[in-house]
């Protein structure tokens, strides 16, 4: 091993990158998600004493069931906090706690088969207290003589904490029948973000026909972008083309982030074939799927700007881009700017090093209105083709803006969101030795990782859309979700765009029609032109009626 390896992984070392971090390191760290990640390794190690677990838990910033796990694995058992101690009771020892009790801990999915003396019980104990008072409704609603009707007499808050609280069987049950559409408007036009989201649910779902048809009975004027999306979505469906060109200008109207504003118009054009509308999208300064589309289509300039040239010194700015802790404390700084000093200070950071940093700043700054894609940290050696580098940056854009030091809530590693499970066994499959957690924030690394990864995926999902919603959702959720044959059909009206706003898992939904614009966004700063309609149409693969 040279010299200057040996130098670096001792430095390493001391800043509590390498395999044996301190209890007096995890004391000097600003506490955050960063922190708690160190501390969940440093109690996991077999050689943390019982003692210095003990200490290291007390510095934690959120205690998740990660680190009661390791915890547990020591041998110590906290006592749980009051609402998941109260959510782990039975109905029998729940009703003898308190009214904050039973609130954490009543299942709702259980009140429809308790028996009549334990609701009374359970009533009458919840009766006339302040924090109970949506919680007494909801029990009598569920054991109401005629359970549908009540719960469409309901606030949207109560019916949605009751629809959220049920089992699958019991929703379809309850809801599987006539609804009244004039219920299901005073609750929609509450405009209630949590009502929303169940609203979509709904229509995404293959079931739940009543009220997807009892929708289509009715106007909706207030509500979200994305409810009035998914309300045109599901017209569209029931072939009510009028109505879902209407839902879909609402959707344009309400929508605040250029993704959703373009994602409208462009069905408004889908549905109705007015190039009006792809005209408009032309126009869009935003990269998405939707104009890029526009623009292939009219054999027209963007009117985006794509943004990848800086003119940057030639020294590297002293700023360790693999320390969580260095980016926290210096995000945290500059957030805390504005006008000219923030200006002056995001400067610190225009250097090659730390340019996706700048980037960041940047475009908060400017509200992202502006398209920044750059290949950071590229070693041009490690690549097989365009299409790999592509699909690789394109996630790495998405998951982290290339930022190398992140570390998320559900502890994701670095640039490529690397979960700590698949460190050691897509290690072991790379064939690379002593390589630990902390390696995710080398950047090159992070880079390798990622990569190999998307090549088991690709090897399995073919498509790059696919390849990214399984980066996100996980292959069983891909599997499961493709091998139902509900989506992506040949010969289906309004295919393959149907199905990208079709997919169940909305974050996966999103972040696959997001990867997909970057990876175009890239394949052709690679000087390689993708055509987006026939890339779209290689996911058809499956035939409609099957």
């Amino acid at each position: 091993m040279c010299f200057r390896k040996i130098l670096l992984l001792f430095l390493l070392s001391l800043y509590g990158f390498g395999k044996d971090i301190s209890l007096d390191f995890i004391k000097k760290q600003p506490a955050g998600v960063a922190r708690d990640f160190y501390i969940w390794y440093f109690i996991d190690k077999n050689s943390t004493s019982i003692d210095e677990a003990k200490q290291a838990y007390d510095l934690v910033f959120k205690k998740t069931p990660r680190i009661e796990s390791v915890m547990e694995k020591k041998g110590v058992i906290h006592e749980m906090p009051r609402d998941i101690f109260c959510k782990k009771l039975d109905f029998d020892r729940l009703k003898n706690e308190d009214v904050d009790c039973i609130i954490y801990g009543l299942k709702l999915s259980n009140v429809l088969t308790l028996k009549q003396e334990d609701v009374d019980f359970l009533l009458h104990k919840l009766q006339d207290q302040t924090q109970a008072l949506d919680l007494y409704e909801q029990v009598k609603i569920l054991r109401s003589d005629d359970i549908t009707n009540s719960l469409m007499k309901a606030s949207a808050k109560n019916f949605t904490a009751i629809f959220t609280g049920l089992t699958y069987v019991q929703k379809l049950s309850l809801l599987e029948k006539n609804i009244n559409p004039k219920d299901l408007a005073r609750l929609l036009n509450e405009n209630n973000p949590a009502f929303n989201r169940v609203i979509t649910t709904i229509i995404l779902d293959a079931k739940f026909d009543f009220i997807k048809k009892a929708l289509s009975k009715i106007e909706v004027n207030s509500s979200d972008t994305n409810t009035f999306f998914l309300l045109g979505i599901n017209e569209l469906m029931l072939q009510n083309t009028t109505k879902a060109l209407n839902y879909f200008k609402k959707s344009q109207n309400s929508a605040y982030d250029p993704f959703m504003r373009d994602r409208a118009l462009f069905w408004q054009y889908l549905v109705s074939e007015d190039e009006k509308y792809l005209q408009e999208l032309q126009a869009s300064t935003f990269v998405d799927i939707f104009s890029i589309y526009a623009n292939q289509k009219l054999k027209t300039t963007p009117n985006y700007k794509i943004i990848s040239e800086f003119d940057l010194p030639k020294d590297k700015k002293n700023f360790e881009i693999n320390n969580p802790f260095t980016w926290q404390t210096a995000r945290s700084e500059v957030l805390k700017l504005d006008g000219e000093e923030y200006e002056n200070k995001i400067k610190d950071f225009l250097y090659q090093d730390t340019l996706p940093h700048y980037l960041f700043f940047l475009s908060r700054k400017h509200r992202y209105q502006y398209n920044y894609f750059i290949f950071a940290y590229d070693d041009p050696k490690m690549w097989r083709d365009n299409e790999q580098k592509a699909i690789t940056y394109a996630v790495a854009r998405q998951e982290s803006h290339l930022l190398p030091a992140l570390v998320s809530t559900s502890y994701a590693l670095g640039m490529m969101q690397i979960m700590p499970f698949n460190v050691m066994p897509f290690a072991r499959d790379m064939g690379l030795k002593n390589i630990s957690y902390f390696d995710m924030f080398d950047p090159k690394i992070a880079l390798k990782f990622g990569s190999f990864f998307l090549e088991q995926l690709k090897k399995e999902f073919k498509h790059p859309l696919f390849v990214a919603y399984a980066y996100n959702g996980g292959p069983g959720f891909l599997r499961r979700t493709l091998e139902k044959q509900r989506l992506f059909l040949q010969g289906r009206k309004y295919e393959p765009w149907i199905s990208l706003e079709l997919l169940p898992y909305e974050e996966s939904r999103f972040y696959g029609m997001r990867v997909l614009a970057n990876y175009l966004i890239y394949m052709q700063m690679l000087n390689q032109e993708v055509d987006l309609k026939s890339l779209l149409e290689e996911t058809l693969i499956y035939k409609k009626g099957k």
